[in-house]
């Protein structure tokens, strides 16, 4: 038959009193009141007191435990913060000299001052822990933490990063960490060193983790690897943001059938995102889907309105034949002397790495003809024949962008 003492017990570790200090207070005082030389519960209703911010409370009952003779450094540091939230400064820093423990103390110095925001003298205690101890893991955290109130996240994610080498279950904590702060480089690292040790095998079930995963390989133009986390985290958990970005990768590719299938899932989320349609009349026109790419860019002009637009509108009316409607798009916005035409190279080059000379090399003769003294098109060009091995034709090209050109000096090897 299970005791009542052992019963309050099992209710003390339940998530009841995890959660509920009233509650866990309540469990506490009954344990004691059966078995008053329990200390460890004496301890964790000192302890709950804490929490609940009765200081008062809590000092007399860790005195209890001190006048009983259990005199640990752990009770000095936790009357000392008590006292310390009870503004009474004196009093705190007297009782920490009766901590022994060199690293205790340098510890509790630690947190006393990051409790009164004395951050200098905190990261100076913090240094001398470490300095005795480098593994000291709380030490490492308090660190942590100081460097977040600071704002100094390169300190912060460095004290982390040592804190999730001891306790590899932090890894996942310092990924998320590390992409706060834009560090895809070092994220990747991070990450590939844990898979291999299997360290992230249950945080790669996850939706968010993949999707950080991805998202981090995506910023570092790694478009396979970011597709293999991101494709997984949007399985499970469909989001417009992550289909943008698996389109944007498999544009990125040159896999526009692909890409297409995303997008129309992103625009049933936001019909009018603006990212998602504008990826979409690109698509559109590398699929040689010319109506729909227009109706697209239509609802980009009626909404939104963008001079970009009108050059793939021109990329579309030159593959069609219509070279007089295309030359109005290319213009659209901006005078003849103004164009610069850099964003139908823009397209020009997609066509060209995807495998479709013809359709490139149709755009620059037709650039050619128009403005036969506009260098630019020349080194397009040059680029393209040179991709596709026609070196003679790219010689030719890069000669003609020289006599025309007075700019940066330029070698066609550099091509």
């Amino acid at each position: 038959m299970v005791s009542k003492l052992d019963r309050l017990m099992e209710d003390y570790h339940s998530l009841e009193c995890e959660f509920d200090i009233d509650k866990s207070i309540e469990v506490c005082e009954e344990i004691l009141k059966i078995d008053p030389t329990l200390i460890e519960y004496r301890e964790n209703l000192a302890s709950s007191y804490y929490n609940k911010k009765e200081y008062d409370k809590s000092i007399q009952i860790y005195n209890e435990c001190l006048d009983d003779g259990e005199d640990n450094d752990t009770i000095y540091q936790m009357i000392s913060l008590a006292y310390i939230k009870m503004n009474e400064r004196e009093k705190a820093f007297e009782c920490m000299k009766n901590i022994e423990n060199e690293e205790d103390y340098l510890l509790s110095h630690l947190r006393i001052h990051k409790e009164l925001a004395e951050y200098d003298q905190a990261i100076e205690y913090g240094d001398m822990a470490l300095e005795l101890n480098p593994e000291n893991t709380n030490a490492l955290y308090l660190m942590t933490e100081l460097y977040d109130i600071l704002d100094d996240g390169e300190r912060s994610a460095f004290y982390f990063g040592e804190l999730a080498n001891l306790n590899p279950e932090l890894k996942s904590l310092e990924i998320i960490k590390l992409y706060d702060m834009k560090k895809y480089k070092e994220l990747i690292e991070t990450f590939e060193e844990g898979k291999a040790d299997g360290i992230f095998n249950s945080a790669l079930e996850d939706e968010l983790f993949n999707s950080i995963i991805g998202m981090s390989y995506f910023h570092l133009k790694q478009p396979y690897n970011s597709l293999k986390y991101l494709i997984y985290s949007d399985k499970l958990k469909g989001e417009m943001g992550k289909k943008a970005t698996i389109a944007k990768n498999y544009f990125d590719l040159y896999e526009f059938n692909k890409a297409y299938k995303y997008l129309r899932e992103g625009l049933e989320m936001e019909p009018l995102n603006y990212t998602l349609l504008f990826l979409m009349v690109e698509t559109n026109y590398f699929r040689k889907e010319y109506i729909q790419a227009i109706e697209y860019a239509n609802t980009i002009l009626k909404n939104y309105g963008n001079e970009d637009i009108y050059r793939v509108l021109a990329a579309i009316f030159f593959d069609l034949g219509d070279i007089k409607e295309g030359w109005k798009c290319i213009y659209a916005g901006s005078s003849p002397e103004d164009y610069k035409g850099d964003y139908i190279f823009k397209i020009t080059d997609v066509l060209s790495k995807s495998g479709q000379s013809e359709r490139a090399l149709n755009i620059f003769h037709i650039l050619e003809e128009k403005i036969p003294e506009f260098p630019f098109t020349y080194i397009e060009r040059a680029k393209h024949y040179k991709r596709i091995g026609e070196m003679d034709l790219a010689k030719k090209d890069f000669d003609k962008y020289n006599e025309l050109w007075f700019g940066d000096d330029c070698s066609f090897e550099d091509l």
